[in-house]
This record gives C-alpha cells, structure tokens and sequence, in this order.
C-alpha cells in the first residue's frame, strides 16, 4: 500500500511540474510512514517539507496544492488533511484494504512473493565452524539466521546458494588429532600427557573410542596414528555437524573444503594474479600483500618466514573463488569478534578490482543461555560450552529458531530457556504459534457449525468495518513491503517482531468475541461471519508463510 501511495504522490508532483503550480525540482528524499496516533490517519508524509528547501516555499502551502492535486483522490482517501508544520495525513477508504485481503487470499502462501531480486546470484555463507567439536549454541544463532535470510531472499526473487566452509587444512586439526590420540593413549596409561591447547571435553574421549574401532592405532607410529586419529575423528565431527544442522532444518547447497583451496593450486593462483598486479612485496623473509592503498589499516602477511600460509592467504583465495563461480553477491555471517577482519577482506577484494559492496558481512553476536534465573555456563560433553543439539533437545526446533531470530544479529541475546517453555503470552514462540493454531480451531468450529466457505469471497468483505478488521488488513498491507526491506538490509530479525505484532492483533480482535458477542468470527450472521472467516483464513496464511520463512512449524493445534 505504501507503494501505491508513493506512486500517487509522484505522479500528482510530476502533474504539478509541468502545470507549473510548483517549479521542476528533483525528487528528494521523504517518507511515507504509519502515524503513532492513529486518530492521524493511515499514512503520512513529509514530502511538503522535504520539497520546500528547493522550492523556497512554504511546506504547507506545497500541501495544498498537491492536495488539492492529488490524483484519485475520490476513489481512494476517504480524508486528508494537511497538519502541523506541512505533513499531509491520509486516512483510506474500507475497500482499499478489502483489495488488500482479496490479494491475500488469492495468492495464498504466495502473498508477498516478489521478483525484486531480479534472479541475482547470491552466496550466503554461514556457521562454518572448524570441525573439531560440535556445534555450540552461537553456531546454532548463526544457523537460524543464515538459513532464515536464503528463504527470504529467494522469496524476493534472488537466485540463492548456501554455503559452510569447511576449516579443513590448520593446525586445529592436527591438534585435533594429538588431542583424540592423547585421550586413546590415556586409555592404558592415564599418565599420558595430553596437549596444553588441546581440545577439551567429553566428546574428545568419545572420538578417541570411535577411532580406535575403524584403525588399529596401536600398529601406527606415533605419528601416522595422530593423522589417522585427525583423519577420522574431522569425518566424525563433520558428520555429526550436519547431521545437527539437517535436524535444525538447516540444509546447504555446498560444503567448501578449505583444503581444496590447497590441493587444486588455488591458493598459488592467487598470489600469483597479486603478483603480477603488483600488489605483493617481501620482507623480514615473509610475504607480504598491499592492502592499505585499499582502506586497510596496515599491510598484511600472507606467508611467513617459515614458509606456512596465513588463514588470510586461504580466505582471500576462497573469496575470489566464489566470485569466478559467478556469484554478484557475497554474504558472510561471522562471529563478532571478526569485526576488525572485514576492511582487511574488503581491501583485498578491492586489489584484485571487486567492489567492496560485493561482499556484505553480518556480525553475529554472543547468546547467552538462562536456566531457573542462572546463566548456563558449561557441557559436560563440550567442555567450556552448551552444544546446539543439547539445547534442541530442551525446547525443540522451533523454540531455539524463533528465539536466535529474536533479536538484531548485532546484538547479544539472552536465550531463557524457562520462558520459551512457558504455553502462555510471555512467551514469543508460544504466541505466535498459538494464533496460527487458534485459525485452525476457529475453522473447525466454524465446520461444525455448517459454515463453509465459498470460493471466492465475493461481496462479503465490505462487511469488515471494524477498527481492528482494518488494523489487520493494514499490517498484511506490510507484510511484502517488509521481506523486500529485509532482502535489502541483511535483518531477518525484523520477521519474527512483524509476526509478534500481527498474533497479538490477531489475539486482540478474538478476544473482543468475549466480551462482545456480536464480535464474535463466527456467529448467527452468516455473511458477517463468511467476512470474518476470509479475514482469518488470511490471517492463517500470513503467520503460516511469515514462520515458513523462519523455518519454524506452524501447528495446526496446540
């Protein structure tokens, strides 16, 4: 609906141009917003004020004459009015919001689907956690996240791919071999020293009973028997890794080994091309590429003096990879502490001749877990951590989902378990779960009680008159404008507050049944209640397609 205004207001501004009431001036930027007060209207805007600086005239005098201007104005306001400083208040008429709920039903799940993204190649990538250890509870808001924006975005017509990248070719994993092999070693000889930056927890024990089934590491040489138990043991942790993503409804069109960067040369390419573009230097015996002539604070190493590569060397190549596969678009979700590793990556890319808006990057920060009113702190079978499967299987998929989509990625989130336990209003799974569920039962009893409803809704809909049937047509209104803002500011967050606020309106427009029977959906007036119906049945697929896009369950009874 906003769009549809803003075509109005442009098209009545580009009449008033070449009449000559106002003079040809460029478009500025203004807003076309929701009043706080809805005694103002439906919408408002400042467009009077934002023109006036060019114009050198008076806001509400430009009002006025776009007012007086405005473009089927008959057919769709039913009052404008020009207020405080030259903000132009527009309330609309019953049926232009009938229109809405009529799209509503007739696209169904497909209502807000849209092409914005125009078959743009998008990569995603996200969790990417080294396999040496399960996936903790960060990971797990990385992944709700992550998977939440590729259904988004492919809903506003991008062409996306996901992507976790695999740290397959560091150190960790040969550590994660000394720690599995310590830990079998300790079997017989608990007096074994085990590796000072060693892998702790319950699992390494776990890996190293699992590894001496598939190789007999007593007939190894001590090193040949830390390969295998690194070998094996990465397979069985990146096993376990997507087996607890495939459970989180998290799946991946690729999972990119970093030791492929190594193993296919790409790596070399790389430097190579900085090579020749002039933009690597040695010294101190290292190798060194020019970053700072493209925003970096500083230059960086990209092999050292012993002749190992960076992680920067690696990540530099994989970025470029993902590039030459033809990608326009690159999304990275890392961890806060990665925050001083974007201008670095940006100016690498930026050597090579990329744009720095290629490569966008979501910050995603700690979650800290709550349980009877005290932090959880610790896994026995992690160690230092709580695993995402361990909190899974506390409150459920869509629990621990609709939860790590709770807040702005950038934000630190508290995660109550207690609460999202609760089957009450406190709790924002529950709530939004509920109103689906509650569409469903109004259904039923309608069914009972022989409504059926038609096809197509006909005339019924000038029937919903009411301030709350309005309200709840008005924030369908929203729901496509609102995934094409999230496609453009990477903020899958502002879903899960959308849907909050649309089950509680819900909630409320029920609950006025009980209290006044002839606001009851279903009721003695049949056509009155075929109307309320086709609002709920709208209702019904608003919150079913809002928590599809979530990846969460909409429950039929609850």
């Amino acid at each position: 609906m906003k769009k549809k205004l803003r075509h109005i207001l442009e098209s009545t501004l580009s009449t008033c141009f070449e009449q000559r009431l106002l003079a040809d001036v460029p478009l500025p930027d203004y807003v076309i917003e929701i009043p706080k007060n809805a005694n103002h209207g439906h919408f408002a805007t400042n467009l009077p004020m934002a023109l006036s600086g060019a114009l050198k005239r008076n806001p509400r005098e430009i009002a006025t004459i776009l007012v007086e201007q405005l473009q089927g104005r008959n057919d769709i306001f039913a009052n404008i009015d020009i207020a405080g400083p030259g903000f132009i208040n527009f309330l609309l008429k019953p049926d232009q919001w009938h229109q809405v709920l009529r799209e509503v039903l007739t696209r169904g799940r497909d209502y807000g689907r849209n092409d914005w993204g125009s078959n743009e190649k998008v990569l995603v990538e996200f969790v990417s956690a080294n396999p040496t250890g399960p996936l903790h509870i960060g990971h797990g808001r990385g992944a709700a996240l992550g998977n939440t924006l590729c259904r988004v975005l492919s809903f506003c017509g991008y062409n996306v791919s996901s992507e976790f990248y695999i740290n397959d070719a560091g150190q960790q994993i040969r550590m994660l071999g000394e720690s599995i092999y310590s830990r079998w070693r300790q079997r017989e000889d608990p007096a074994y020293p085990f590796p000072e930056s060693g892998y702790q927890g319950d699992y390494i024990a776990e890996l190293a009973k699992a590894v001496s089934k598939q190789a007999d590491l007593s007939a190894m040489q001590k090193d040949e028997a830390i390969s295998a138990c690194a070998r094996i043991g990465e397979e069985i942790m990146l096993r376990e890794i997507k087996d607890d993503l495939e459970r989180f409804r998290v799946p991946f069109d690729t999972w990119f080994s970093e030791r492929k960067l190594h193993e296919e040369g790409i790596i070399d390419k790389t430097l190579n091309e900085f090579k020749e573009g002039g933009h690597l230097f040695n010294e101190e015996g290292a190798l060194w590429i020019k970053t700072t002539p493209f925003g970096d604070d500083k230059d960086r190493v990209l092999r050292k003096s012993d002749g190992q590569l960076t992680y920067f060397a690696s990540d530099i190549s994989y970025h470029l990879d993902k590039k030459k596969r033809g990608f326009s678009w690159a999304i990275n979700l890392w961890g806060a502490d990665h925050h001083g590793y974007i201008p670095r990556m940006k100016a690498a890319l930026k050597a090579n001749g990329i744009s720095e808006n290629w490569l966008s990057v979501m910050l995603i920060q700690l979650v800290k877990l709550w349980k009877g009113g005290k932090e959880m702190k610790m896994s026995k079978r992690a160690g230092s951590y709580v695993t995402l499967k361990e909190l899974i299987g506390e409150v459920g998929v869509d629990a621990a989902r609709f939860v790590f989509l709770t807040k702005h990625h950038d934000s630190p989130l508290d995660f109550d378990i207690d609460l999202v336990k609760k089957q009450d209003s406190d709790n924002p799974v529950y709530y939004v779960q509920y109103g689906h569920a509650r569409t469903c039962s109004i259904f039923r009893k309608a069914a009972e009680e022989g409504f059926r409803l038609p096809p197509r809704p006909g005339a019924f809909l000038k029937l919903l008159t009411l301030d709350e049937e309005i309200s709840l047509m008005r924030m369908m209104a929203e729901f496509p404008g609102l995934l094409e803002e999230i496609s453009k500011s990477l903020e899958p967050h502002r879903l899960t507050y959308f849907l909050t606020d649309f089950a509680g309106a819900f909630h409320r427009y029920f609950n006025l049944g009980t209290k006044f029977p002839e606001h009851r959906i279903v009721s003695g007036n049949r056509d009155l209640s075929l109307a309320r119906l086709f609002l709920v049945q709208g209702v019904q697929q608003i919150i079913a397609t809002g928590l599809g896009l979530m990846g969460v369950n909409s429950p039929e009874r609850m």
